[in-house]
């Protein structure tokens, strides 16, 4: 059943970026049940290097869309617009942005349905972007659970596995990290979850993982704890987002 309140506002979402990046904003319309846009911006569009970096995906996770328009209104992407070409997909699920659920208006988990024969549009949207290559994906999120920062992470070369301790280590004054064994049922290893995840095991993908199926080097998952206030949880989500791009800005 729909809820029956409206908790956040989409429209404003569309009228920040509108504000902020007039020229850039691609829309895609459902033309199902929700009603709602789906939203595609590109910097940079031709540099050599190539990210994308997404949030939203889940409807009561606030701080991962709040993340992404910090990113673009305060002008964080400008030290690397030079040099790469940055997709982003500010809010993945609107439906459940506005009513502040985890699903989208069918009740269906997004990020567990990278897997199936007939995906819901949001999917599809998402999956038709990943059919070329990107060299690096963040996706935002945040726990509700969660005591502190963590994040998952998975690439082609275990090289680039030392870039997770380099983001957690960004992150560790501004929010503690979480140092559980085991983090949302997953072994977890000073805050990086990934190292023993076999994809071809899995019954179902999120979105991380099917970028990983269609070449992505190295994909992020980053999770916030919602315990904090939005100003902490944006910015250590940006410093996030900031040491992964200096990473690969730097291995060219």
């Amino acid at each position: 059943m729909q809820p029956a309140n409206k908790i956040n506002s989409f429209e404003a979402i569309v009228h920040r970026l509108k504000k902020t990046l007039p020229d850039s904003i691609e829309t895609y319309h459902t033309n199902q049940t929700s009603t709602y846009p789906l939203i595609k911006i590109v910097l940079g569009k031709g540099n050599p290097q190539r990210v994308l970096i997404s949030a939203g995906i889940h409807g009561d996770e606030p701080g991962s869309v709040e993340s992404l328009l910090s990113f673009l209104q305060d002008e964080h992407y400008l030290p690397y617009i030079n040099n790469w070409e940055i997709t982003l997909l500010p809010c993945i699920n609107p439906h459940g942005y506005e009513f502040g659920t985890r699903e989208n208006h069918q009740g269906k988990d997004l990020n567990r349905l990278f897997k199936v024969d007939e995906p819901p549009i949001e999917v599809f949207f998402a999956q038709s972007i990943l059919s070329i290559p990107f060299e690096l994906t963040i996706e935002l999120h945040e726990d509700n659970e969660s005591t502190g920062y963590y994040l998952y992470q998975k690439g082609i070369d275990a090289k680039d596995d030392e870039l997770g301790i380099e983001i957690l280590d960004a992150i560790k004054n501004i929010m503690p990290i979480n140092l559980d064994d085991e983090i949302d049922g997953s072994s977890a290893d000073h805050g990086v979850i990934g190292k023993n995840i076999d994809i071809s095991t899995m019954d179902w993908w999120p979105m991380a993982l099917y970028g990983l199926s269609k070449g992505v080097e190295r994909c992020l998952t980053l999770e916030t704890a919602s315990q904090f206030d939005m100003a902490t949880r944006v910015n250590a989500h940006l410093t996030a987002i900031k040491t992964a791009l200096n990473y690969f800005s730097n291995k060219r």
